[in-house]
């Protein structure tokens, strides 16, 4: 019997354990059942453990966007103001014929002041039931006018700049049972986020070429390569940045200035621990105290990175 076999027997019997009968009872189609649901993951947000596996059969898009409307209205309680929003779950093009497994579009989600950190804040390890150090990319609006801003330089217009960033999310959908639609009613599993200086963009077809075509790194404090690649390889920015907007109107929510745009991994994840979430062999622990994010001929001085520190318990 190996470990990892013994270990996911654990995790699944505390999981069924400590969250039995958490969401049978609701409706997940009635306003007050869906608040109290809603209200109830600020616990497993607390507390580092698994919400009970909602099934995309229980419920639609429509309904888990209104669950986490009241999880992300509970959270502002205690978590600051809206910072801005992440989008993921999607490539260029995959929504254009239709719906996706019951997706009329990407995923949005609501990001947190209190959980954006500058860069070389303190994660502890233990900060999550499920947490990664993720390679990620941001944008900074600079004016409402991106609303209804059209061409890709009119979008580049109403943008301050672009920002490093690595996104430190929770994850607490069980390892069994996940689904996309669990993912939109625990509002994304924003949990933290760390953010390098603002890189300031001119409103170019030069510069749109720059960020169709920076590459990155990660690397740990003795500069091991844990991870490089190319944005090409993983999206256009300001096509993510247009369809975040878009997705956004359509719930009736209206970017503003300074809002923080998460555009989603660039191609590399690093776990804090051993889990059963990721197969270890493509997305291995982070190994380390220090991950730091390198973007590579983005900025015009040619230096733009974003770090992490991660506090260990044995350290």
């Amino acid at each position: 019997m190996t470990y990892r076999f013994i270990l996911r027997v654990i995790l699944v019997c505390s999981f069924f354990l400590s969250n039995l009968g958490k969401t049978q009872n609701y409706d997940l189609t009635n306003p007050t059942d869906q608040k109290l649901l809603g209200i109830s993951f600020i616990d497993n947000l607390n507390e580092a453990k698994p919400i009970t596996a909602i099934s995309s059969a229980e419920l639609s898009e429509e309904d888990a966007y209104k669950i986490a409307d009241y999880y992300v209205e509970e959270q502002l309680k205690i978590r600051g103001t809206i910072a801005g929003y992440k989008i993921g779950t999607f490539a260029q093009g995959e929504y254009d014929n239709g719906p996706v497994d019951g997706l009329s579009g990407p995923i949005t989600a609501v990001m947190f002041s209190e959980g954006i950190h500058e860069s070389g804040a303190h994660i502890s390890v233990e900060c999550c039931n499920m947490s990664f150090v993720e390679a990620d990319f941001g944008a900074v609006v600079g004016s409402n006018a991106i609303n209804n801003a059209k061409s890709d330089l009119e979008i580049l217009a109403a943008l301050s700049g672009f920002i490093p960033f690595i996104e430190m999310p929770d994850i607490i959908q069980p390892y069994e049972g996940r689904t996309n639609v669990g993912g939109i009613a625990t509002n994304y599993d924003f949990k933290n986020a760390i953010i390098g200086d603002l890189i300031e963009a001119e409103v170019t077809t030069e510069w749109i070429e720059r960020l169709n075509s920076f590459s990155f790194t990660m690397t740990n404090e003795t500069g091991e390569l844990l991870a490089e690649g190319k944005i090409e390889d993983a999206y256009e920015p300001l096509y993510r940045v247009r369809n975040i907007r878009d997705r956004l109107l359509k719930r009736g929510r209206i970017l503003k200035t300074g809002d923080i745009l998460s555009l989603g991994n660039m191609g590399a994840i690093r776990p804090l621990k051993e889990n059963l979430y990721f197969d270890a062999s493509a997305r291995p622990i982070f190994q380390g105290n220090i991950a730091t994010v390198n973007y590579i001929n983005l900025a015009p001085s040619g230096h733009a990175t974003v770090s992490v520190v991660i506090d260990r318990s044995d350290n």
